[in-house]
């Protein structure tokens, strides 16, 4: 079983982390000797200044002048030490983040694609990962060295002047409980940016992907006023979250000038009064300098590190809901052999309609049915319960005599050869796409597969044949082609049990005798379910199951269907021949 994946950005990170434990330490490591270096800068400079001022001890004077550059030197090393080791970790840790979404998103059901745009579930993606790694890039190279300067040079400045470590101490705590607290705030917008621009793109893919449909209607003005709400809503939320971070930076640049007239003042004074050197004036004058740099930009990392956090923590809300289709922790691999299909008592609702109610059904293995019936009548979710893209409310659904509950999806779905009405195919080669349903298919055995599907002919004539890339949903290819690919990914899959969906619908008539035949020849020794509206196509199905309202009206084979005179199948028959197909008998 997989480890659960966090939902929280910085748990998330965690997860995604571990493979790679050694190399974080190692780069942890780094910054920590790096920032002690660094640091230790202030002391150098504060005993070079005193001994200036003594000006008595030149071999004192060089000896801590030749320090400052060696130890800048030495420190500026340590820091590429955690660019080289931070570098193997976020890299894998991005590797990791964005394997294991993608895994767990792919097992979302069908029903969970089909209520959200493709594109805009890509870019969830991309914000939860890359938001996840900038804030532990942000951690590593700004946040924690930043606390461990604090560290550090409250120690320095307290070892000088107890009162001077008090103000650093002080001061940070002040500015860091400040900036947590306004960068929770911002969360709120950041989260509502975020999610405002998802939809945009999503929006933006969606109008895009059916650009052509625009034109066909002549709505570019009304599509584009369509868009401009979601850019609307899009620059509102910008301005709200951009508004906000602008604030912060002006209650952080209060904070540092309250900091830097603070640490000066109380320095000169304490000169004044013989309690520090003129050299720990000017170390406390290059640490507030330091920090109030480190601080400015920390408010502005705080600012972006909200944003990561709101755009990573939405991607993954959205991306780690709850899957609704899942095996069973008793799950088995089980292996369909005949293809006997068996529906007992189902009941079934989506969206709170009814779609079965006690429905029971038998198909012996290698039978053919086809189902019929008019549109929204039950025959497309019957398919889909049979392929678990849904669970039923209740009832059973046995395969080979196995509940479908008991087996797992993939090696449910493995022995399902599906051809669907609208034809997907991968924006890859025509090869790609025919062997996708069997990896270890070789060449040859694509293209017999495509001889079978009438598809090889017109596939030899394209500019690079089976290594033609068909475009995205396959649009350079005609409906017709892209079925024809899809049937010759049946035939390559060999599965026991066959679905066709308006397998034949994009094609023109004499394309559609052709793959009859082929048709034909791939039903042969299969458990066989075809749903058609054109009933031409089911003229040698061995029987015919006629649905309304998600139940059985009429069962039987065509022929005696078309012997009843008062049969509903017999009515459609007669009004398609009549007034839409000519039946070739």
């Amino acid at each position: 079983m997989s480890p659960k994946i966090p939902k929280n950005p910085f748990k998330f990170g965690v997860f995604s982390s571990k493979p790679y434990k050694g190399w974080a330490l190692t780069a942890l490591f780094f910054v920590f000797i790096a920032n002690i270096v660094d640091r230790y800068l202030v002391i150098v400079l504060k005993n070079l200044t005193d001994e200036v001022a003594a000006g008595n001890n030149f071999d004192a004077i060089w000896f801590w002048a030749i320090m400052y550059p060696i130890l800048h030197f030495v420190g500026s090393n340590l820091w590429r030490g955690s660019g080289f080791t931070g570098m193997r970790w976020f890299m894998g840790m991005r590797a990791t983040g964005y394997q294991s979404l993608y895994s767990y998103l792919s097992l979302h059901s069908k029903d969970y694609f089909n209520s959200r745009f493709a594109g805009a579930l890509a870019n969830k993606v991309s914000n939860a990962v890359e938001g996840t790694n900038r804030i532990y890039e942000k951690l590593l190279w700004r946040f924690y060295p930043i606390a461990l300067g604090i560290l550090i040079y409250v120690y320095i400045a307290a070892d000088s002047s107890p009162i001077l470590g008090t103000i650093v101490f002080i001061w940070s705590v002040i500015f860091i409980g400040v900036n947590i607290f306004l960068s929770k705030k911002l969360q709120v917008y950041s989260f509502k940016f975020a999610k405002s621009m998802s939809t945009l793109k999503g929006k933006l893919v969606d109008s895009l992907s059916n650009i052509s449909l625009v034109h066909e209607n002549a709505t570019l003005t009304s599509e584009r006023a369509f868009i401009q709400e979601y850019i609307d809503r899009q620059s509102k939320t910008g301005l709200s979250h951009w508004w906000f971070s602008e604030w912060i930076l002006v209650i952080n640049g209060a904070l540092i000038f309250i900091f830097l007239g603070t640490m000066t003042w109380t320095s000169v004074y304490l000169y004044q009064t013989n309690s520090i050197s003129i050299g720990v004036i000017i170390m406390a004058i290059s640490i507030a300098l330091d920090l109030s740099q480190q601080f400015f930009f920390m408010g502005q990392d705080m600012k972006e590190g909200a944003r990561s956090y709101g755009e990573a923590r939405e991607g993954l809300e959205e991306i780690l809901s709850e899957h609704l289709i899942i095996d069973s922790p008793e799950a088995v691999d089980y292996r369909i052999q005949s293809g006997s299909i068996s529906l007992v008592n189902v009941d079934f609702n989506y969206e709170n309609t009814k779609v079965f109610k006690n429905f029971s059904l038998e198909i012996p293995a290698g039978q053919k049915i086809g189902l019929v019936g008019r549109s929204g009548a039950g025959k497309t979710t019957f398919v889909s319960l049979l392929l678990r893209h849904f669970e039923v409310n209740s009832g059973d659904i046995k395969i080979d005599g196995k509940n479908i509950s008991e087996v797992t999806l993939e090696s449910l779905r493995r022995a399902i050869a599906f051809v669907p009405q609208d034809t997907s195919l991968f924006h890859r080669t025509i090869s790609e796409n025919i062997g996708y349903s069997n990896p270890e298919a070789d060449q040859k055995q694509i293209e017999t597969a495509a001889k079978q599907a009438q598809a090889h002919e017109f596939i030899k004539k394209l500019p690079h044949g089976y290594e033609t890339l068909v475009g995205e949903r396959g649009v350079k290819l005609s409906g017709g082609q892209r079925q024809r690919i899809a049937i010759a990914r049946a035939f390559l899959k060999n599965a026991p049990i066959l679905i066709l969906d308006e397998a034949t619908s994009s094609l023109d008539s004499e394309s559609e005798h052709a793959i009859q035949i082929s048709l034909n020849s791939l039903m042969k020794d299969r458990t066989v379910i075809a749903i058609a509206h054109r009933l031409s196509t089911l003229k040698k199905m061995d029987r015919i199951i006629f649905i309304e309202d998600g139940k059985i009206i009429e069962d039987g084979e065509p022929s005696d269907l078309l012997e009843r005179k008062d049969g509903l199948f017999k009515k459609i028959w007669e009004h398609q021949v009549k007034g839409f197909i000519v039946d070739e008998n």
